[in-house]
């Protein structure tokens, strides 16, 4: 019988399937889910000096005249970033360095408010360009922190427990009245009873929504005398991980206690069921999960989910991507303290020394490039230096593998060779292709040596006699689109 070349497309990563006739693909790691075809992930590249510690939050906010500010935080002290390359120690001059384990930010007017969990709610004026934050006067402690209509909103709360929400007066940040309520301002707090636990997010907009251990809230603004009616939209739901939930408008991703999920203002629906789920499980430090962070990539439609895999470090070291366009899942290998959304400040002439240290006439970048603009929005990681950057260094090494197939006779299969359907390759580009087999399902996988394509049809010679086979590709190098494979193989005339 001669060889008929096949295609073999990677589709959906779907580890928690079995790797014999997975739908999709059973690896697909340091790549970026696209509609039908995966894409390469960058390397995180630093762009600033260090903090001095390891950054445990980060924010980004623009002042009245549109200015972008860029503000970040570790365990004492709080910074602000000059010239898009410095963090400067922006701390409060009074009261003494944070005991902070985890920073929260939110924009009130010209006002960036901090909270965690340590010490008094932090702030500082960008419309005042203020240089230092410091108390915000009559606030009170607290872990979780948003914004909610024309109120500043807090949660988990030192002096009245990790299941209460309070909120300032109305358009007023230094009115608190937690204690007895205030029908003049409107401050006042409220208890969330029942199984919920403590308060683990607070998501800001029109109405709030206030993720706890156990259960999802609806904060909505009624007026006064009750304020703000809280309801209780699902139970037994919630979140183990505080920093995993992320929004855009009005969805938000999370993970829960079984899985990844989507919630749409009224109901949650799984995104990772049967499909990433019980890998996730296997693969993350479950005891770890408060470092845990979750950013949306609004310009690509991504959301990322930076985890660790050991408690032996105090840093995420996995991210788990969804795009949610596509509704596909891949994972990176890539070590981050903190990963959030980011704007790039922009730059006066008189500030360009600082990226063009050589002079606008000798360095390469154009004075007029978007990088020097401002309001360029990214996604922001800290490395474990605590330095900070964007995913735009040079490509990771890409990691795909085909689902795991027989001939429907079950008899045993030659491979001749095998083709990486690739696009876009670059001159840098270096793709090596791997099989592995075996003869019966219970048998561990035997991979073959790592091959080199051929210049003449982009080929690799691969002599396998298997019943099981499955493909592997590694790419080093940039690319455009990673599709699938075109094996030569034909029934094997040997023993079945």
């Amino acid at each position: 019988m001669s060889t008929q070349p096949i295609e073999i497309p990677f589709g959906d990563w779907t580890p928690d399937l079995p790797d014999y006739n997975n739908p999709g693909a059973v690896q697909a790691k340091n790549v970026v889910p696209g509609i039908s075809s995966y894409h390469p992930m960058a390397d995180l590249a630093p762009f600033t000096d260090t903090l001095t510690g390891q950054a445990i939050g980060t924010v980004w906010a623009p002042d009245k005249n549109n200015v972008i500010y860029n503000f970040a935080g570790d365990a004492t002290k709080l910074y602000t970033l000059n010239n898009g390359t410095t963090w400067a120690d922006a701390s409060r001059l009074v009261g003494g360095v944070y005991n902070s384990a985890g920073w929260e930010f939110t924009k009130f007017g010209g006002r960036i408010v901090a909270a965690n969990g340590s010490d008094i709610l932090q702030y500082i004026d960008v419309d005042l360009a203020q240089v230092n934050f410091q108390d915000l006067p009559n606030a009170p402690i607290a872990r979780r922190l948003s914004t909610v209509r024309d109120f500043v909103v807090v949660g988990d709360l030192d002096a009245y427990g990790p299941n209460v929400v309070g909120w300032s007066g109305y358009n007023d940040t230094e009115s608190w009245a937690l204690d007895t309520g205030d029908l003049r301002t409107q401050s006042d707090r409220q208890e969330l009873f029942g199984r919920g636990g403590a308060v683990q997010a607070i998501v800001p907009g029109e109405y709030g929504v206030i993720f706890q251990e156990q259960s999802i809230y609806l904060m909505s603004y009624v007026g006064p005398a009750l304020v703000f009616q809280f309801d209780e939209i699902e139970r037994n739901r919630g979140t183990p991980a505080a920093g995993s939930v992320a929004w855009t408008g009005g969805t938000v991703f999370y993970y829960g206690w079984d899985g990844f999920y989507v919630f749409d203002g009224r109901q949650s629906q799984p995104i990772s069921a049967n499909r990433v789920s019980n890998w996730f499980k296997n693969e993350a430090d479950l005891d770890g999960l408060s470092t845990m962070q979750g950013v949306v990539d609004r310009q690509n439609r991504l959301v990322l989910w930076a985890f660790r895999t050991s408690q032996s470090i105090t840093y995420n070291n996995r991210i788990i991507i969804f795009n949610w366009a596509a509704n596909k899942w891949s994972y990176v290998e890539v070590d981050t303290e903190v990963i959030d959304e980011y704007v790039s400040p922009g730059f006066s002439l008189d500030a360009l020394d600082t990226p063009l240290p050589a002079g606008i006439d000798t360095d390469s970048i154009l004075v007029d490039s978007d990088a020097f603009s401002g309001g360029q929005l990214n996604v922001l990681a800290f490395d474990t230096t605590h330095a900070s950057g964007t995913f735009s260094g040079s490509p990771l090494v890409a990691e795909l593998e085909t689902k795991e197939i027989s001939d429907p006779s079950q008899h045993r299969t030659m491979l001749t060779g095998l083709r990486p359907l690739v696009e876009g390759q670059t001159g840098g580009t270096v793709i090596t292709v791997q099989t592995g087999t075996r003869d019966r399902l219970q048998d561990n996988v035997s991979y073959s040596i790592a091959k080199v394509l051929n210049g003449i049809n982009g080929e690799a010679s691969l002599r396998k006699n298997a019943r099981y086979i499955r493909h592997r590709i590694n790419i080093s190098g940039g690319f455009d689109h990673a599709i699938g494979v075109r094996p030569n193989q034909k029934v094997s005339g040997g023993r079945r």
